[in-house]
Order: C-alpha cells, then structure tokens, then sequence
C-alpha cells in the first residue's frame, strides 16, 4: 500500500513539472512575438524617417531650381525690354517700307486669260474671262473681263458678239479701257461691212475721247 502511494505522487509531481514547462513555453512565445513586433515597428519607423529626409532634400532641390528660373525670368525681361526698345527707336527713325502688292488668284486667272488670247486661243480665253466675271472679280478688271472678251470675238471675226462686250465696258464709271472699246466698236461695223455705222462710230468717238491715241486712226477711216 505504501509503496502504491509513493508510486502515485511520483506521478503526481512529474505531472506537475510538465505543466509548468508548458506554461513557460508558452510565455516564451509571447514574448519572442511581441519583440519581433516591436523590431517591425522600428524598422518601419526607420523607413520613415528616410524617406521623410529623402522628401526633404528634394523639396529643398526645387526650391533652389525655382530661385533659378525666377532669376533667369527676370533677365529675360530685362533683355527683351532692351530689344523692345531697339525696335522702337529703329521704327521711329527708319520710315517703313511700302505694303507689298497683294496679287491674287483673280489676278493670276486674269493673266492666265491674256496669255491665251496673245496665242489666239480665244474660246479659251472667253471661257476664262466670263468665269472671272461671274466669280465676282473686283470692278478694275471686270471692265477689262469685258474688253478682251470683245477683242477675242473681234479675232474670231464675230463681230456683233465683240460690239455686244465692247459696249458693257461703258457701264462701268471709272475704266481705262472706254476709248479702246469705243474705236473696237467702230472698227468691228467696219469689218462687217457697216461702213454708215462705222463712221458715225468714228465720229462719236472723236467727240468723245479727242485725246486718245486712236484719233488719227479714227480720222483716216472716216476720210476713206
């Protein structure tokens, strides 16, 4: 019976060993978790505080690049003031030069229209001028539209379509070309045989254009 009890508290104690090395496992754990936590933390912290510094001396980079191009704006304007006022003194004492004519598409076509009737392509320099007529080109060539179309009929011996053009010149105030239509139109009756017409044409145009160069033309086929 005795020796039954001491063979039950050998058991009893070695129990109770193993329980409390459990125990101190157990706290051991713990604590080996709460240093790993704290060492995370302060590695993180660490991280931190360089980047905080890395942020710093990047800040104070664009400060000093921002001091630099303010300092360079403000010897820009002063170089551009500088040249501001060379122009100006330039521009006061030198007179400007006169405006370039301005040619336009009107002027190149109405061009384009002469140089076929000088090569007596006059279908294609009628068809030319009306269209610039009917384009609207401006009043100081649409007179001489109307003239080159008569003296392209007048080539193409049509000459009632040539007195018809001719004769629209004289609806325009201001042209250069009256005295030229006004002996066309007398000279295309001539070509038709109209001599009666012809003459008072002439006639007319002696009245009217006394100083044109065509006068003595005039003269000479009325005196005929």
């Amino acid at each position: 019976m005795r020796r039954l009890f001491a063979v039950l508290m050998m058991i009893v104690v070695v129990a109770s060993f193993g329980f409390l090395g459990c125990g101190s496992s157990k706290a051991t754990a713990e604590k080996d978790a709460i240093a790993s936590e704290l060492q995370a933390a302060r590695e993180k912290l660490d991280a931190l505080s360089n980047e905080n510094s890395q942020l710093k001396q990047q800040l104070s980079r664009l400060e000093q690049e921002n001091r630099n191009l303010t300092a360079k704006t403000a010897q820009l304007e002063t170089l551009l003031d500088e040249e501001r006022s060379k122009f100006r003194t330039a521009t006061e004492t030198v007179p400007p030069p006169p405006p370039k004519e301005i040619i336009t598409s009107f002027d190149i076509e109405y061009q384009t229209a002469l140089t076929l009737f000088k090569q007596r392509k006059y279908s294609e320099a009628i068809k030319k001028l009306e269209n610039l007529i009917n384009s609207g080109i401006r009043e100081d060539l649409a007179d001489n539209c109307h003239y080159w179309i008569g003296e392209s009929y007048f080539g193409m011996k049509d000459y009632q379509s040539a007195i018809s053009s001719f004769e629209k010149v004289f609806n325009y105030k201001i042209s250069e070309k009256k005295d030229d239509a006004a002996i066309m139109i007398a000279n295309s009756y001539w070509e038709m045989g109209n001599k009666k017409e012809a003459i008072k044409e002439y006639k007319k145009f002696l009245d009217k254009f006394p100083a044109s160069p065509y006068v003595k033309r005039a003269k000479a086929r009325i005196s005929e």
